[in-house]
């Protein structure tokens, strides 16, 4: 019995170094949460909007309409998706939300890592597409 197990001893470096294949160590999937952390814009069309989020401040932006600008908690974060909800000056809820699912922006036919949804009181959903500031 000593015997065996000085041998599995003996051995036990050896396997630890054995080569496997690549696909026995692929790395881990990015943590989609993480890449909620920076700023973020969105925009969409029908009706046009834009939005901004940085830090915990929203700046929504739509045609024929005064800037809104919101400060919102921290966001929630969940495995694919990061909502912010903030209140307008008379109380009521807006919402925001970006998803980890790839958007095709139809006007331009550019592709953006997220998909987004701003929620306001008494309207339509905005729906559109969004990620990282463009680098100018």
């Amino acid at each position: 019995m000593r015997r065996t197990w000085i041998a599995l001893l003996l051995l036990a470096p050896l396997c630890a170094c054995s080569k496997s294949s690549d696909s026995d160590h692929k790395p881990p999937p990015p943590d989609v949460a993480a890449n909620f952390s920076g700023p973020l814009d969105a925009r969409g069309g029908d009706p046009a909007w834009g939005l901004t989020v940085r830090g915990t401040t929203l700046v929504l932006t739509r045609p024929n309409k005064a800037n809104m600008t919101l400060m919102a908690g921290a966001p929630t974060i969940e495995p694919h998706e990061a909502t912010w909800t903030a209140k307008t000056p008379d109380g009521q809820s807006i919402t925001v939300t970006f998803y980890a699912s790839a958007c095709v922006d139809p006007a331009g036919a550019v592709t953006y890592p997220f998909s987004a949804e701003v929620d306001l009181p008494g309207e339509a959903p905005l729906n559109g597409c969004g990620g990282p500031p463009a680098r100018r």
